[in-house]
């Protein structure tokens, strides 16, 4: 097999399995409401949530070339595409050939309503209707969780703001505040910079068990249009025994709005399933 095909064959996997391991929640309601950060210290929830909220980018529209190294257990590839990205309306990865640099190879939208991934190669795809998935929808994964971890903002799952009242606040000595939401089964943390309410990372950890972790680091961090906006984003998870990651470099970072923001599936690709292409991994 050509090493431009493991290489999709590898992202394809890494993000079946992302939609294959979480199946950990259900419907959730914020445990407790804001504490304080400490006692000695007045401290305003809402007037800190406010200052991290206000590094969200004000832009609809981000597009940006990326160079993507893909990992899944022992096994590692890079190759190079494009991230684009329209406010409440889609997210879009696109791939090429990583020797020839130029064909696209595959490609990942996420919409609204649901989760689209095209391989050219074997010309097959996913199209996943967030609804229609019994694990996506327990753990309230919906698109605004989607966006909100690429957008690198702070979320509260399940709605569209959050509301500093639902969220814990703990103090650290490295000079950062950690935001906390949690229930009977998934635990969120997000790791904000005190002063300047930049978000560092977000981690999911299952509360039960602690076997499904999903952390996204965020930095080197870049003026975009009057904001911060991370040039690198590295998604890395494990369930059980499998872990895997996506780490992105972004270059070239633009506010445009013009491409066509719905792929098209062609007519002779054949549906598969995350668990077919799954397998691929492991053979």
């Amino acid at each position: 097999m050509k090493k431009s095909a493991k290489s999709y064959i590898l992202l394809l996997s890494v993000f079946a399995l992302v939609i294959s391991t979480t199946s950990c929640g259900s419907s959730r309601k914020g445990i407790g409401k804001a504490d304080a950060v400490s006692a000695s210290t007045a401290f305003s929830p809402e007037a800190f949530l406010s200052l991290v909220k206000s590094n969200d980018s004000r832009e609809k529209d981000l597009t940006a070339k990326i160079n993507v190294t893909i990992s899944s257990g022992s096994k590692s590839m890079s190759t190079n595409g494009t991230l684009k990205m329209k406010k409440d309306d889609v997210i879009q990865v696109s791939l090429v050939d990583p020797i020839l640099g130029m064909m696209e190879v595959g490609r990942m939208e996420f919409t609204r309503n649901k989760v689209l991934i095209i391989d050219r190669l074997n010309k097959q795809y996913i199209d996943v209707p967030y609804e229609d998935v019994d694990f996506l929808k327990k753990a309230n994964i919906d698109f605004n969780t989607l966006q909100s971890l690429f957008w690198n903002e702070v979320f509260e799952p399940g709605k569209k703001q959050p509301d500093a009242s639902a969220f814990t606040y703990k103090d650290h000595e490295d000079g950062n505040i950690e935001i906390g939401y949690a229930d009977r089964l998934l635990t969120y943390s997000f790791d904000t910079e005190k002063q300047t309410g930049i978000l560092n990372k977000t981690k999911v950890t299952d509360t039960a068990t602690d076997s499904y972790q999903l952390h996204f680091d965020y930095g080197n961090f870049t003026d975009f249009e009057g904001c911060k906006f991370p040039r690198e984003l590295t998604l890395a998870f494990t369930s059980g025994t499998k872990s895997a990651s996506l780490a992105f470099k972004l270059s070239s970072i633009k506010n445009s709005s013009d491409w066509i923001a719905r792929t098209s599936i062609p007519a002779k690709y054949r549906k598969a399933s995350p668990e077919k292409i799954l397998k691929m991994l492991v053979k």
